[in-house]
């Protein structure tokens, strides 16, 4: 009669340690079935479980419960490579033993063994007998025990060996243990015992990884992680340990409270798969087809019959190694991957390729394993990596892409063939990282001047002087313009769109080539706030909606317009590439008109677009943009971050002549700001040369212009805003106030003490006001106001102001500002300095400028301050009092000098340059009293003239907000 035992780690085990979880209930039945065979019940126990969930283990107790009773244990262990050996587990349990006596018949039965055909039968039965007799001697009457671990690859003649001893135990006390993964492996065989034993051996289910977990640790920690480690290990207790290692070792380093699979899963892993062979080759194969592994794929992989690869596929499951035939976890997945050698992986790779391009699977997974075998494409590989990269480039993932495409440009293809693909393989490394495209760009430059251009599409020509304007090549650029230029007379949609594409680029990266450029530049519409807002919409727009709204696209009857070879461009990437030239051109016209909403929003749009296709140089560029804009209007502590962010994204090298952008912004924030060490350490990058040719030269000349000012090198930043100027008027394009050089020239004018040419230039300036944005008119009229006389000064201040609060400056109207408090404490009315210079300082905090530095007076006003007025600044920054109090009581309050409202006066107007004479005469007192008044104002500041006079009420007033001190 048959017992049959059947025991699950469903049930719950008492807490006895790592062993016993999950092994007490089968130590106990193992326990029973010693005890029965004992008696003289022998036959065959069967233990089946995957790897990893416990056989070892279960065999290291039967061992111990062998000793402890006397019996004798002799055991095996079956593997792969020796299946083919004759009699190997037969050995192997002669040779465990302790009767080396026996091991003379060893070599007889390997050379018998060798010997045995099917038709010998008779020999076989013989041999059976003979060992039979051999392992009873051994035992020497007492209880035998035959324990054997991965019976599955066990060789055949001591399986039927295995088999007899167990068929004939009845009566006696003999035990064969065979342990496998595989409960149908010995098929009927095994029913033929008359006592047949069996304990099938199953993963932990949640509850228990849990009560596992708290053996290790503490009941909390346990409970966070229960549920992930159950789902990643599938409950084998082998693969829960090392997660449980991995997870403290994380948690001493500071990782965070999830589960970290790290080097002791993997290699927990790789052990399963490694002890089982068969096991391995299935997971290999799973490995290298990914989502689409299935019994007959991997069958297909492996030459092996589908029914094997189902029932390895079955035991991998059941090991918690597999899930549903998918590795849970891609860690898990990557391990079986490194387990094969480079050449083994790629023969899968391609075979696996051929598998899933019969059956129609998405070009991505068949293109990903085209690109592991690395084997030269034929036509039909070419075809589904082009469909891969476009779809990868759609998608965002441009490594994929990038891959794919230079797999492509290895095989035979004609001329039109290799050149479309070299010229999405320059515009996905130029998105990714351009350092690398250029390169590719050459090998493309060569292979169309090899042959005749003209049969060059437009939109690549389009592309192509894009890129060598990107990289400063103005050579190439002249050459690229002329095949642009000789398109013939045929005008279509797409070349006409090309053409218009082509003019974004020139304008802003090589303005001297408009000169030749055929057509009319774009109507004035497409650069106002409407324009920007639909090209912000279209940006967001679904991919056939995209194709309409932006680009070549502007009326879906011109489709028909379009070549069959030319309508795979109207993918979402390429749609990007037309919307991303129209959306550079029009961030700079509204930045240059003053409608720095509308751009900063486009810019938000560019970059959200950018960033889905994952193109991270458009993302730069539009960061940059942004940064520039936010520049513009005070905003230095976001400028700063966005163009720093941007400057990191890609390496230096790979900006080109783009590099000038972010540059710009961070030395002209970090200037502006008073930071001029690192303004200065952003001068100190690289730049080429080129780069002066383009637009975003204009900024870096003045930005360095504007740090050349703040260090007292005036004459070296008039000449870069001369340069700029001329550069100018050079170019064929009105950029109207994106550089504005007049402005800047006339402020370094009136640092050289040459007021009469700063009002000349202001005056010109002015004269351009109505096609200038009002922070331009604004700042013109500032510097008018200090290079005109004192009393038409003030109601020039005041204009600049109104227009520089309607344009939202506030880093220019806090210049304003400034001088405007300056004129009223020349005048002595000291409420109204007070007042301006309060918000003054409040446009300064929102600027960024509050707390960093020692002086932010001398930061927005022109002329030269000591460290002495600077160190006297700081120690008066004291908290405002209350505008009620009497005269005087803030002063005592901080601790400074008091000085009476009359000697406030006096001292105002001494400050302001007004001689004894004249101050007697406006106070209506004598001149005796005004010097005696200045005797005592001078030792109560103690201050030695009137230029320090000046400095010390100054500082006092911003400092303590007192009419009085």
């Amino acid at each position: 009669m048959t017992a049959e035992i059947n025991s699950s780690l469903k049930r719950t085990p008492p807490q006895r340690g790592l062993m016993s979880m999950g092994l007490t209930d089968y130590q106990s039945e193992l326990r029973d079935v010693l005890g029965t065979a004992a008696k003289g019940n022998g036959g065959l126990l069967q233990v089946i479980g995957g790897p990893g969930v416990g056989k070892t283990t279960l065999l290291g107790s039967l061992k111990e419960q062998a000793a402890a009773s006397g019996a004798v244990c002799l055991t095996a262990s079956g593997f792969a490579d020796d299946a083919a050996i004759p009699f190997n587990i037969a050995e192997q349990l002669v040779r465990s033993s302790a009767a080396t006596g026996a091991l003379d018949v060893v070599a007889r039965w390997r050379t018998a063994g060798e010997r045995y055909a099917e038709a010998e039968r008779d020999l076989l039965r013989c041999l059976v007998r003979e060992i039979s007799d051999v392992l009873h001697r051994i035992a020497g009457g007492r209880q035998l025990i035959l324990a054997v671990d991965d019976a599955e690859h066990a060789d055949h003649p001591s399986l039927m060996c295995l088999l007899h001893i167990a068929r004939h135990a009845s009566g006696t006390r003999t035990l064969v243990v065979l342990t496998s993964g595989q409960a149908h492996h010995l098929g009927t065989r095994v029913h033929s015992c008359h006592h047949l034993y069996k304990i099938d051996i199953g993963t932990l289910p949640e509850r228990e990884v849990g009560r596992l977990l708290e053996r290790y640790g503490d009941a909390g920690q346990a409970g966070r992680i229960r549920a992930s480690c159950h789902a990643i290990s599938g409950g084998n207790p082998r693969l829960v340990k090392a997660l449980l290692r991995d997870h403290l070792k994380a948690a001493r380093s500071g990782a965070g409270a999830d589960v970290t699979v790290g080097a002791e899963f993997q290699e927990s892993y790789r052990r399963c798969l490694l002890s089982h062979q068969a096991l391995l080759q299935v997971a290999q194969a799973l490995a290298v087809l990914g989502p689409y592994g299935s019994p007959w794929r991997v069958a297909s992989l492996l030459e092996c019959g589908e029914e094997r690869a189902s029932r390895a596929m079955d035991l991998l499951n059941s090991a918690g190694l597999l899930e549903d035939g998918r590795f849970r976890h891609p860690a898990a997945r990557s391990v079986a991957l490194e387990t094969l050698a480079a050449e083994d992986r790629a023969r899968l790779s391609a075979k696996a390729a051929e598998l899933l391009y019969a059956d129609g699977a998405d070009p991505i997974a068949v293109a990903e394993l085209l690109v592991t075998a690395d084997k030269t494409p034929d036509q039909k590989g070419v075809a589904v990596l082009w469909q891969a990269a476009q779809k990868n480039l759609d998608e965002g993932c441009t490594e994929e892409a990038i891959a794919s495409l230079r797999l492509a440009d290895r095989a035979d293809l004609s001329r039109r063939e290799h050149m479309d693909i070299l010229m999405a393989l320059v515009g996905a490394l130029w998105s990714s990282n351009p350092a690398t495209a250029e390169p590719e760009l050459d090998r493309l430059l060569a292979e169309i001047r090899a042959e005749s251009p003209a049969d060059i599409p437009e939109q690549y020509q389009c592309f192509l002087l894009f890129m060598v304007l990107w990289f400063g090549r103005y050579g190439d650029a002249e050459e690229t313009f002329t095949w642009s230029s000789d398109g013939g007379d045929t005008v279509t949609a797409s070349s006409m769109a090309a053409l218009r594409m082509a003019r974004q680029w020139v304008t802003f990266l090589k303005p001297m080539l408009i000169h030749g450029f055929p057509g009319q530049d774009a109507p004035e519409g497409e650069v106002d706030g409407l324009w920007a807002a639909n090209l912000e919409h279209g940006l967001q727009l679904s991919v056939d909606e995209l194709g309409i709204e932006i680009g070549h696209l502007q009326d879906p009857r011109q489709v028909a317009d379009f070549c069959p070879d030319a309508m795979h461009l109207l993918s979402p990437s390429n749609h990007f590439w037309f919307a991303y030239a129209y959306a550079c051109r029009i961030v700079w016209a509204l930045a240059a008109r003053g409608e720095s909403e509308a751009a900063d929003r486009l810019c938000g749009a560019l970059f959200t677009a950018a960033d889905k296709l994952n193109m991270k140089t458009p993302c730069a560029v539009a960061l940059s943009m942004r940064a520039y804009i936010r520049c513009r209007h005070g905003d230095f502590t976001t400028a700063i971050a966005l163009a720093g962010t941007a400057l990191r994204s890609i390496p230096p090298r790979g900006w080109g002549v783009a590099i000038g952008l972010p540059l710009s912004v961070l030395v002209a924030a970090h200037t502006a700001i008073g930071r001029l060490e690192e303004a200065q350490r952003y001068l100190d990058y690289w730049v080429p040369k080129e780069m002066f040719d383009s637009v975003v030269g204009l900024e870096y000349l003045r930005a360095r212009g504007q740090y050349c000012l703040a260090t007292n090198r005036p004459y070296a930043a008039l000449n870069d805003f001369m340069v700029s100027g001329m550069l100018i008027d050079q170019w064929p394009v009105d950029f109207g106030d994106l550089a504005p050089w007049r402005i800047d020239a006339a402020e370094a004018y009136l640092r050289v003490q040459e007021p009469a040419e700063a009002k000349r230039l202001a005056l010109e300036e002015l004269k351009l006001s109505p096609d200038r944005p009002l922070s331009t008119r604004g700042r013109a009229l500032r510097i008018l106001a200090m290079a005109e006389d004192p009393d038409k000064r003030r109601l020039l201040l005041y204009q600049s102001a109104k227009c520089l609060r309607e344009q939202g400056d506030r880093y220019e109207l806090a210049r304003t500002l400034t001088e405007l408090s300056q004129d009223y404490l020349s005048t002595g009315e000291t409420q109204q300095a007070r007042t301006t210079w309060h918000e003054v300082q409040r446009l300064m905090d929102e600027c960024g400028m509050s707390a960093q530095h020692e002086s932010r007076r001398e930061l927005v006003v022109d002329g030269d301050g000591s460290a002495a007025s600077a160190q006297l600044f700081e120690e008066a920054a004291e908290p405002e009092g209350d505008d009620d109090d009497a005269p005087g009581t803030v002063a005592e309050s901080a601790g400074q000098p008091v000085l009476s409202e009359a000697e406030w006066r006096v001292a105002t107007l001494a400050a302001s340059g007004m001689t004894n004479r004249q101050i007697a005469k406006s106070l209506y007192i004598t001149v005796s009293t005004v010097e005696q008044h200045l005797t005592r104002i001078y030792r109560k500041l103690s201050v030695g003239n009137r230029q320090e006079l000046s400095r010390r009420l100054w500082l006092l007033i911003g400092a303590t907000g007192a009419s009085s001190c």
